[in-house]
C-alpha cells in the first residue's frame, strides 16, 4: 500500500516523454546476395533532430547485443535532423554465412532519446526491429513462389493438427492462417529445408473430406498475395494463388494436382475459400 501511494504521488509529479519520431522505409529487407551490400532509409519526420543507433544480430541474440556477424551497419550512429533522412548501409565481408539457404538476421534501429530539461520528466528509448533476410547468390528456384511449393497434409488422427513442410532454400512468411475455418497462426515464418506441425485449440465439429486452408503470404516488399486450397483427406497438397472472381467453385473443389480451366465466378465463392 505504501509503495503504492508513492507510485501514485510519483506519476502526479511527472511526465513521460514518449515520441517515436523515426520510421523505417520498409518492414522486411533482403539481402541480395549478388551484391555485397544492401541499404533502407531511415526517415525524422519530427520537428527536432534525433540520434539513431543501428546494429544487426541473430534472432536467439540478446536484442541489446549486436552478434558477431560477417557484416557491418553504416553509419553505427547517426544525427538525423529535423525532417531529414539516413540510408543505413549493410555490408556483407562476402564469407561466413550459408550458401544452400537464406538465414534470417534482426536489424535493430534505437532511437536515443533527447535529454529533457523540464524537471520529472521520464525520457523512454524507442526501438524498432525489422527481419533482414541475407539471401546467397544463385539459389535455385524463384522465391515468389515458395509459398506454393509448400506441402501441406492434415493429420490421419488429430483433426486440429496440420503438417507443413517447407523445401525450398527461401524463407516463408505467411499471414492470418486458417484452417476448416479456424485461426491456426496470424503470423507464421517457415524456415528453409524444414518441416513442422501445427495445432489449434478450436477442434471442428465434423471433420471434413475436403478441409479449407486459406492464408497471406508476404512478397519481398511487404506486400501481400493471397493462397488456399482444399485438402484431399490425408494426402499432401499444395495451395495455389487466389485471384477473386478467377476460379469456378468447381475448380476450388478439385485435387490440388488436378488441371483445371480458369472460369469467371458469378459470386464470391473464390474469397471466402
Amino acid at each position: 500500500m505504501k509503495w503504492a501511494c508513492l507510485l501514485c504521488a510519483a506519476s502526479a509529479f511527472s511526465s513521460t516523454a514518449v515520441e517515436a519520431a523515426v520510421s523505417l522505409a520498409g518492414t522486411r529487407l533482403v539481402f541480395d546476395g549478388r551484391f555485397r551490400e544492401s541499404s533502407i532509409e531511415v526517415s525524422n519526420p519530427a520537428s527536432t533532430s534525433a540520434l539513431i543507433q543501428a546494429w544487426l544480430s541473430t534472432p536467439d541474440a540478446e536484442p541489446s547485443v549486436a552478434s558477431d556477424l560477417p557484416f557491418v551497419v553504416t553509419p553505427h550512429l547517426a544525427q538525423l535532423p529535423a525532417q531529414g533522412k539516413q540510408m543505413l548501409r549493410l555490408l556483407y565481408e562476402g564469407v561466413g554465412m550459408p550458401g544452400d539457404r537464406e538465414s534470417l538476421l534482426h536489424l535493430y534501429v534505437l532511437e536515443v532519446p533527447r535529454r529533457s530539461e523540464a524537471p520529472q520528466q521520464l525520457s523512454i528509448a524507442i526501438r524498432q526491429r525489422i527481419n533482414v533476410f541475407y539471401r546467397p547468390d544463385s539459389l535455385p528456384g524463384d522465391p515468389a513462389d515458395a509459398a506454393k511449393n509448400l506441402e501441406w497434409q492434415r493429420s490421419a488422427k488429430d483433426d486440429h493438427a496440420l503438417r507443413v513442410r517447407n523445401p525450398t532454400p527461401f524463407y516463408v512468411a505467411l499471414q492470418d492462417l486458417e484452417f476448416e475455418g479456424h485461426k491456426v497462426s496470424e503470423y507464421l515464418l517457415i524456415e528453409p529445408l524444414s518441416e513442422r506441425s501445427l495445432t489449434w485449440e478450436s477442434i471442428p465439429s465434423r471433420r471434413s473430406a475436403q478441409g479449407r486452408l486459406a492464408f497471406k503470404a508476404l512478397t519481398d516488399y511487404g506486400g501481400q498475395r493471397d493462397f488456399c486450397a482444399r485438402a484431399q483427406g490425408d494426402q499432401p497438397f499444395n495451395a495455389r494463388l487466389r485471384t477473386p472472381g478467377a476460379e469456378s467453385p468447381a475448380a476450388l473443389t478439385a485435387p490440388p494436382t488436378a488441371v483445371t480451366t480458369a472460369v469467371p465466378a458469378a459470386d464470391s465463392t473464390m474469397e471466402k475459400c
